[in-house]
């Protein structure tokens, strides 16, 4: 949304934004019924297996009555079956060689760092550092063309809402779309929380945090006086920081004041949505609102502040289409969370609140988040309807340990507690789609639910540059001075993120990622020296054939089910971005946090002891599937998350690009 521009516009560029926001909604308001509907559900992360097995249990009668009266079948994935990648994929039609997404993290082989692959951000252009001549926004980095926007170039009404990778949004008039995972928080961060206390110590303060920051603060006649930090300014390069302040009334009650608003919030409960502004300049100003938490008031102050949200009524960059959409939203249901990774699961990580916490937050989100879904859903000015949810992913990352008792995790007292967490969920997801059969589904429309991925435990995390290193692929500081056939030492490891002291003159492959192995390519990387050609093909097949080979030493188990040559399971446009190898891990085993951003420890498997115990980020693909139900049947074998593109179009009649690669999983002629 275009903010204080005022003046600084031209006349005539406000009356095209307001041309274009009536047309939007004219072509809404005089919407036709064309016959036939189609709603998709999908639910990221649902696993077959346990899906299976608590429908079996009589757990989950509405997806079984839904497959009784229509047809179930898993789901193939992605390579690999990660989220971005996924559900790129279902967008597009394509494999990720056609739209460019291989990972949450991408890198730039220029200078080797990393970067995140889903999000492109550009602040506002600021003439004399005041006046603002363009919004924030976010720019596509996902190539392919999405169905839904094929479908609405020929006249077809969408809602979409939620779907993750659909920021920033697209134009798909006459049909509204709110953005979902992706959407960053008022940081520009993917989701950044904020734990304040007193008695915070020098030591965590000194050491890094997952997802969030540590703030310690100080108590004087009962007041604290502290801050948020928000986003960058665009010309500073720091940090704006937002007034927080609280008043201790007693034991049990505070006062909290953000942004010259205040309200009441007592121990032990969440607050309301508390509205503020960020003044970038006194020209330009960016809305937000967020959550507190406070857990104690003495002898200790301690809280919790939600990732920063952009305010939906008032949206700093676009993330909804029409650009009013988010703020129609806000006036219908009020405030709701608007940062794409909407469950913040990297305070559960970091113990900075309790499991019972995380999960109360969760079912407020995700209560929020169906207030909207159903306010579009009875409003039927759509021909298609799309809309995703992501507790069930969330909610078996974080407690999958109390579902498998292999795992170094499981706790069997916590088990006791939350062992049912993940099947709570997905009981939940079962009574949703119940809801929507019996209230929405008639003869004319067909619904679908799916998930783009299943899942896997995740007990030990493989160091994949440690390995590389230890096999003479990754060479880094000391190492020339090694005998040949000698260990390295443990003590010589460099430590850090980023690949600390890496020759790059001396080294041929490097991972990043959750999963993904780079060569380094001669003519590509700034300091390649492997050869295209012979020497390349060599190194393609020597790797991928000894890390087949690798087996855990405290079980002697497999750590790989498939190692993917990109040149063997990509193609498209976007085959230039992929890596050498993809990792396809067994169960059990997933790419370490370190490794994801060029860490190099000293050991190469470790037990994972964090509450991110689930995973499927580098799974193999075959080992993954999601799961696919309609309400009529499925007149494909083995249908894929690529079909999904051509399914739709298909439904309402619309040609299928050649760069699509799957087909109808539906007979239409029937």
């Amino acid at each position: 949304m275009l903010k204080n521009i005022g003046v600084l516009r031209s006349l005539s560029f406000i009356l095209g934004i307001a041309l274009l926001l009536s047309v939007s909604c004219s072509d809404r308001r005089d919407y036709v019924p064309s016959g036939s509907k189609l709603i998709i559900l999908g639910f990221d992360g649902v696993d077959p297996g346990w899906m299976n097995k608590w429908m079996e249990e009589g757990k989950l009668p509405n997806l079984q009555r839904l497959k009784e009266l229509g047809d179930y079948s898993e789901l193939q994935s992605t390579i690999p079956p990660q989220s971005p990648v996924a559900w790129s994929s279902f967008a597009t039609g394509t494999n990720p060689g056609g739209h460019g997404i291989y990972d949450f993290v991408k890198r730039h082989p220029e200078n080797y760092m990393p970067d995140v692959a889903v999000m492109d951000l550009q602040p506002p252009e600021l003439m004399l550092g005041l006046f603002p001549t363009s919004s924030a926004h976010g720019e596509v980095t996902r190539g392919g063309t999405a169905f839904w926007k094929i479908a609405a170039d020929s006249g077809i009404h969408s809602t979409v809402l939620f779907v993750p990778y659909t920021f920033p949004p697209e134009d798909i008039s006459p049909g509204k779309m709110m953005s979902g995972l992706g959407t960053p928080d008022l940081r520009g961060t993917n989701s950044t929380f904020t734990y304040m206390a007193t008695d915070l110590t020098s030591e965590e303060l000194s050491q890094p945090v997952g997802g969030g920051k540590l703030v310690k603060v100080n108590v004087i006649n009962g007041e604290v006086a502290t801050y948020l930090e928000t986003l960058v300014h665009p010309k500073k390069n720091e940090r704006i920081r937002v007034p927080l302040n609280f008043s201790i009334r007693d034991d049990r009650t505070v006062e909290v004041r953000l942004d010259e608003r205040s309200t009441i919030l007592k121990v032990g409960t969440w607050s309301e949505w508390l509205p503020f502004r960020v003044k970038i300049t006194p020209f330009l100003k960016a809305a937000g609102i967020c959550r507190c938490y406070v857990f104690s008031t003495t002898p200790e102050f301690r809280l919790y502040v939600t990732p920063l949200s952009m305010d939906p009524s008032d949206p700093y960059m676009p993330m909804s289409f029409p650009d009013g959409f988010s703020r129609e939203l806000f006036e219908k249901v009020g405030y709701f969370k608007t940062v794409g990774w909407a469950y913040d699961t990297s305070v559960l990580n970091e113990e900075r609140l309790s499991e019972a916490q995380w999960l109360e937050a969760m079912k407020m989100i995700t209560a929020e988040r169906e207030r909207i879904f159903y306010s579009e859903l009875e409003r039927r000015d759509w021909d298609l309807f799309i809309c995703a949810f992501t507790d069930t992913d969330r909610a078996a990352h974080m407690f999958y340990r109390y579902l498998d008792i292999g795992h170094p995790g499981y706790d069997p007292i916590g088990a006791a507690q939350f062992g049912d967490a993940l099947e709570s969920t997905y009981r939940h997801m079962d009574r949703f789609v119940g809801e929507v059969m019996d209230k929405y589904v008639d003869e004319e429309t067909t619904l679908i639910v799916m998930s783009d991925h299943g899942f896997h435990s995740f007990r030990r995390g493989f160091n994949t540059n440690t390995w590389l290193a230890q096999n003479g692929y990754l060479f880094f500081e000391g190492m020339e001075k090694l005998l040949p056939g000698q260990e390295i030492p443990e003590e010589m490891y460099p430590q850090g993120d980023f690949f600390p002291k890496v020759v790059w003159e001396k080294t041929k492959a490097y991972a990043l990622g959750t999963g993904q192995i780079y060569f380094n390519l001669k003519g590509r990387e700034a300091k390649g020296i492997v050869k295209p050609g012979e020497e390349y093909d060599h190194l393609l097949d020597e790797i991928a054939m000894k890390l087949m080979e690798v087996r855990d030493p405290l079980n002697g188990k497999p750590v790989f089910s498939a190692i993917y040559k990109s040149k063997d399971v990509y193609r498209g446009d976007y085959i230039s971005a992929a890596p050498e190898l993809q990792l396809g891990f067994a169960e059990g085993y997933r790419t370490s946090k370190e490794t994801m951003l060029g860490g190099i420890p000293p050991a190469l498997i470790t037990n994972n002891l964090s509450k991110w115990s689930g995973d499927h980020s580098a799974s193999a693909m075959e080992e993954t599937p999601g799961v696919l139900f309609a309400n009529r049947p499925i007149d494909k074998d083995n249908p894929a998350i690529i079909d999904f593109a051509p399914t739709a179009l298909g439904f309402f009649d619309v040609g299928t690009p050649p760069v699509m690669e799957g087909s109808s999983f539906f007979d239409y002629t029937k």
